[in-house]
């Protein structure tokens, strides 16, 4: 008796509510889902303009534009401290059913929808927001290299091919008087790229003036690579423990022109042509790696067995270098 009385008085109430929403002047109207299940009516006060789409946003959607809601769907209505609880009509959208709530949007507000819960929809209303949503992005794949001292520098061989996929990437995004105040990434997961993996080459034919060893790369052949403190590699094709003297044009018989009829310079070196041949190219330093000469190429003689003797720019230079246990490492041509 009591649930046909209910339905009866809700008959009642619905009809009227359809007259009153043919009227030129809307009056809010909103349909609640109370708790013990039974759908009523309740008439707001006044009419309430619908809420602009510039003021929607939504959680997981593009920024601005109105929103759709699914039909007969719970919706939670939060405003200030009040809460109501709503049911969504077919094609009815955020605005539309906010106007028929009855709910003013004021002019630094907006209205927060989130759809992430298949039970229910929430309508946020406030002029502050802190929130966090989670898109699934495109993710690119990252390449991670290795270096390589026996390739060319700056070529690139690919190991494992990189393969683009998705990736769950978190925002925070935070509204302040109703403006959007920032969004940044704060966490990422799920990621389902392939990273490639390749190897990127060291070797040059010549070192960075002032660039020294940091390790040498001994092979069975009795070459090897120098691998320098910038990052680059050398290739020697074999190496020569020597005596180091250093000489310099000018001073006593010693002319500026050298036997090979160049111009005596920094990285030109003297060497017995029965040991070294004239021409070749070497990279020198003292064995106690207090000096490094660098690249020489030997262009002048004058000097005995294994000795080289160093060019420098000025006479001081070469007394302070003196006479030094060194190791020439031959280069190739």
């Amino acid at each position: 008796m009591l649930r046909r009385c209910w339905q009866a008085l809700f008959a009642l109430t619905l009809t009227a509510v359809l007259l009153t929403e043919a009227a030129p002047e809307l009056t809010a109207h909103a349909f609640y889902l109370l708790t013990d299940g039974i759908t009523t009516v309740v008439t707001g006060s006044g009419p309430v303009e619908r809420v602009g789409a510039e003021k929607i946003i939504s959680v997981g959607a593009a920024e601005g534009g109105d929103v759709m809601l699914r039909p007969n769907q719970k919706v939670i209505i939060r405003h200030g401290e009040s809460e109501q609880l709503a049911t969504s009509q077919s094609g009815e959208s955020v605005s539309a059913l906010l106007q028929r709530a009855g709910v003013s949007v004021g002019a630094l507000e907006l209205v927060r929808v989130d759809l992430s819960d298949e039970n229910s929809t929430l309508l946020e209303i406030a002029s502050d927001f802190t929130y966090y949503e989670t898109l699934n992005e495109t993710a690119e794949f990252r390449t991670v290299y290795t270096s390589d001292y026996t390739m060319p520098k700056g070529q690139v061989s690919v190991l494992q091919a990189g393969q683009n996929g998705t990736r769950d990437v978190t925002y925070e995004v935070v509204y302040a008087d109703g403006q959007l105040v920032s969004r940044q990434a704060v966490a990422e997961s799920n990621n389902t790229s392939v990273t490639q993996t390749a190897k990127i080459g060291l070797l040059v034919q010549e070192t960075q003036p002032g660039d020294t060893i940091a390790s040498v790369v001994q092979t069975e052949d009795g070459g090897g690579y120098l691998l320098m403190r910038s990052g680059d590699a050398l290739h020697f094709t074999g190496s020569m423990d020597v005596r180091c003297t250093a000489y310099t044009a000018n001073v006593g018989k010693v002319g500026t022109r050298t036997a090979t009829g160049t111009t005596a310079r920094v990285g030109e070196v003297a060497v017995d042509r029965k040991v070294i041949p004239l021409g070749t190219r070497m990279f020198v330093a003292t064995n106690d790696g207090s000096y490094t000469y660098g690249m020489a190429t030997a262009e002048d003689t004058g000097v005995r067995g294994k000795t080289v003797d160093l060019y420098m720019d000025t006479y001081d230079e070469c007394i302070l270098f003196g006479v030094r246990s060194s190791t020439v490492y031959f280069l190739d041509n």
